[in-house]
């Protein structure tokens, strides 16, 4: 086939937009969190990008000047700043009638504008392609970088005598993209880390502040040595060299497809052994013949009412929550703001929310993360009686890095005395007739008041996860409060028999006011048809959990929703696993996206 035959029908497969740009499809991988082990579902959505890098020329023309060392109307231009190329952005933008992207006194970019702007460092992996990033011994990619394997110093001095190359001087990559290797380096959006991680799982872009800006794609002069570290650089944003440029991209308007979960996906939730199937054991039959959601509805108001007196409620009437903040941190990858909410009119709890980096002025999801205190949720030392580092069990932090507003909650056992004897007998005094866990639904209900309010949360979005007490807290919270729409329960004891809910500090004597056939499959029954997902460990929740799972879905089955209801069991013991903590999170995601609206709406 002729050369630029060839050409034509590539440039076709590449589907240039009318401004010559390439579009780039959206990417849904999964990332390993370094620092829990658990994998997160990283997305970078559909954009557009220059396939070449600005020409002198066309920063001339915009600009009115040209600071280029290399001169050539058709080379980048080059010896540009970091701010240099953002105030060319908006320029462009406005001319094109385009709406600019940035704020040119702090560079804050609006991704969500039409305007022009430069790639974030993700957006740039995507459209480079992990195949053309080299590394180790596989650089085979002198011909794109122009540079030397040597030591020798003198073969540097002929490399800049002869300078940049102009612009589509070699073959494209797979997008039709040219010089993403070589030529000049090419600044990001992005502020830069050491560490190189994904600080958000939804449009990742970068730690929310730093000192220099990420540099990507090497130069003439750069040498495919080993020490290359994948073309990944950084100088300061007003940082100017013969060996710097940039190529500029945009967002698209194409609506985003949501994550389609396949097959095997759903097989992990719904793992239920051969011998388990539809069985439901000795407990009671919810429907008991009932097969429509409106006579399920009154039965359900029955249910709950007698749940409700049996926990017992403080005799207190709602308020307006009022808050205070303690302390604001600002983390790689996300903001902190350590807090208390007004429970009761002399009593407040501590929360800690997490807000993910570069939000922008969308509403985000929320998930409340339940624990003893708040720092093993956020793995971070706050003040608390005892402290976990990073783990799975961090599933606030967790939550964040994926792009949720994540609220860690503190448990009335760490607050309400010197010990879970003290607050119990505290408790007994404010509130007689109230249970450690009718506390913990009405400190959650006044924690949801408040968390509804917050312009960042998205109200029909809001999920809650929990392990061993967490996970308890989670069922009973989502199962009496319909403002939570999805829950994941980690080891809690499913069935009452399973753990020790005749703990004082948990249901006590008043377990054996529940009448014959009660248990919590009444509980899971009362969330229907909002998502739940029970994480088991062969330990307080194990296969014999899957009965309580079936006598729920027959609820479920009523609203169409059978899918919404699933159980995983990792079989390692009490502690969730990496493993499980990606399912967690990824049930977390879908159900309070857009997939999970005909659901969580109801």
């Amino acid at each position: 086939m002729p050369k630029l035959l060839l050409l034509l029908v590539t440039a076709e497969l590449w589907a240039a937009t009318p401004d010559g740009f390439v579009r780039i499809p959206a990417a849904d991988q999964v990332a390993n969190d370094a620092l829990t082990g658990v994998k997160l579902r990283v997305e970078v959505r559909e954009f557009l990008i220059d396939p070449a890098e600005t020409t002198q020329a066309e920063f001339e023309r915009v600009m009115r000047f040209n600071p280029s060392h290399f001169k050539g109307a058709n080379r980048p231009v080059e010896n540009v700043s970091w701010w240099d190329a953002i105030r060319y952005a908006n320029a462009r933008s406005a001319n094109e009638g385009l709406t600019p992207c940035y704020n040119l006194t702090t560079g804050a970019c609006d991704r969500a504008r039409n305007g022009y702007r430069l790639p974030t460092e993700a957006e740039w992996t995507q459209a480079v392609g992990a195949d053309q990033l080299p590394s180790g011994d596989a650089l085979a990619k002198a011909a794109l970088l122009g540079g030397r394997q040597t030591k020798d110093t003198r073969a540097l001095a002929p490399l800049f005598a002869k300078g940049t190359a102009p612009v589509r001087s070699l073959a494209p990559n797979r997008h039709g993209l040219y010089d993403m290797l070589g030529n000049v380096w090419e600044w990001c959006d992005d502020w830069y880390s050491a560490a190189g991680g994904q600080w958000s799982a939804e449009e990742p872009a970068g730690p929310v502040s730093g000192t220099q800006r990420v540099l990507r794609g090497g130069s003439f002069m750069s040498n495919v040595a080993q020490w290359s570290h994948s073309y990944r650089s950084s100088m300061t944003p007003d940082h100017r060299s013969p060996y710097t440029g940039f190529r500029l991209c945009r967002t698209s308007s194409a609506p985003q497809k949501p994550f389609q979960p396949d097959a095997a996906w759903w097989g992990r939730y719904n793992a239920v052994p051969e011998a388990l199937k539809g069985s439901t054991g000795d407990l009671s039959d919810l429907l008991a013949g009932a097969r429509t959601q409106a006579v399920w509805q009154q039965r359900a108001a029955s249910i709950r009412d007698k749940w409700m007196r049996v926990l017992g409620v403080p005799a207190l009437k709602p308020a307006t929550p009022a808050v205070r903040l303690i302390e604001t941190f600002q983390e790689p990858g996300f903001e902190g703001r350590l807090m208390e909410v007004q429970v009761e009119p002399d009593h407040w709890e501590r929360i800690y929310i997490l807000l993910p980096a570069n939000m922008g002025s969308r509403p985000r999801p929320a998930v409340i993360v339940p624990y003893y205190d708040v720092d093993t949720p956020v793995g971070s030392d706050s003040g608390g009686r005892r402290f976990t580092p990073l783990s799975v069990r961090s599933f606030a932090y967790l939550a964040a890095r994926q792009g949720q507003v994540a609220v860690a909650v503190r448990w009335f056992g760490e607050s309400y005395g010197e010990g879970y004897s003290e607050a119990v007998a505290n408790l007994a005094r404010r509130h007689p007739g109230v249970t450690g866990l009718g506390k913990w639904v009405w400190d959650a209900q006044r924690v949801l008041d408040y968390v509804v309010t917050l312009p960042m949360v998205d109200r029909d979005r809001i999920g809650m996860i929990g392990h061993s007490l967490g996970g308890k807290m989670t069922l009973y919270a989502a199962a009496l409060d319909p403002r939570i729409k999805v829950a994941v329960a980690s080891e809690p004891g499913i069935g009452l028999g399973f753990s020790n809910y005749e703990d004082f500090w948990y249901l006590g004597e008043r377990i054996r006011e529940l009448p014959a056939g009660g248990d919590q499959h009444e509980l899971l029954a009362l969330i229907a048809p909002r998502p739940f997902l029970l994480i088991a460990g062969e330990s307080s929740d194990k296969d014999k959990s899957w009965t309580y799972i079936n006598a729920a879905r027959k609820v479920y089955d009523v609203f169409g929703q059978p899918r919404a209801i699933g159980a995983f069991n990792h079989r390692t013991g009490h502690s969730p696993t990496p493993e499980s903590g990606q399912f967690a999170m990824e049930w977390l995601a879908y159900w309070l996206g857009e997939a999970g609206d005909a659901t969580i709406r109801r």
